[in-house]
């Protein structure tokens, strides 16, 4: 009957609504006990503590990152990206995609290895532009750690311009599954 076809697309419509609703990027990037540890290459000094403000000459160099909370023999995939290119009032580029290595072995997180796996694009440190005179231009510089459930699908990435890489779509083609973040802000 019609009525019992309306009910089934009504369902049908909330239950992709919910799902489309659990994966959204989380609101806070520094989660108690799901907080990605960086470091300076070589093991040296920790960046900051998730959402401090650091000066980008500490990032220039690739990080280690480090997260403990994994399963040692399951595979992550590690983005880095900047929701404020090239200015966090007209985020025209957002995300700039400034890091992406898939296929991670728990165990390297665990050690700090984080390049253990596939680079997909490779690292480049901060570059927030010059603010205007008179204004500020901070970017947030945020890092997801996503459980891989299946061979990674990195066909948003385009390997010839890192602006506007889909983070969101890239999240919900790839299962969801976010266990750690980690964020910092820093400026020109």
């Amino acid at each position: 009957s019609v009525m019992s076809t309306s009910v089934f697309i009504v369902c049908i419509f909330l239950m992709f609504w919910e799902g489309l609703k659990a994966c959204q990027l989380p609101q806070d990037n520094c989660p108690p006990g799901a907080t990605l540890t960086l470091a300076s290459p070589g093991g040296g000094a920790v960046y900051s503590k998730c959402g401090d403000t650091i000066n980008k000459s500490v990032a220039k160099e690739t990080p280690q990152v480090k997260f403990q909370n994994v399963q040692p023999d399951s595979l992550y995939t590690l983005v880095m990206a900047d929701p404020d290119a090239p200015f966090k009032d007209n985020p025209t580029q957002k995300y700039w995609l400034h890091w992406m290595v898939t296929n991670i072995k728990g165990s390297n997180l665990m050690d700090g290895n984080a390049l253990g796996g596939d680079v997909v694009m490779a690292y480049i440190p901060p570059t927030p532009p010059k603010p205007e005179p008179g204004t500020t231009n901070p970017h947030r510089y945020m890092f997801y750690l996503l459980e891989q459930t299946d061979e990674p699908d990195t066909s948003l990435v385009n390997p010839e311009w890192r602006g506007k890489f889909r983070l969101d779509d890239f999240v919900i083609n790839n299962g969801c599954q976010i266990v750690a973040s980690f964020q910092y802000t820093t400026s020109f």
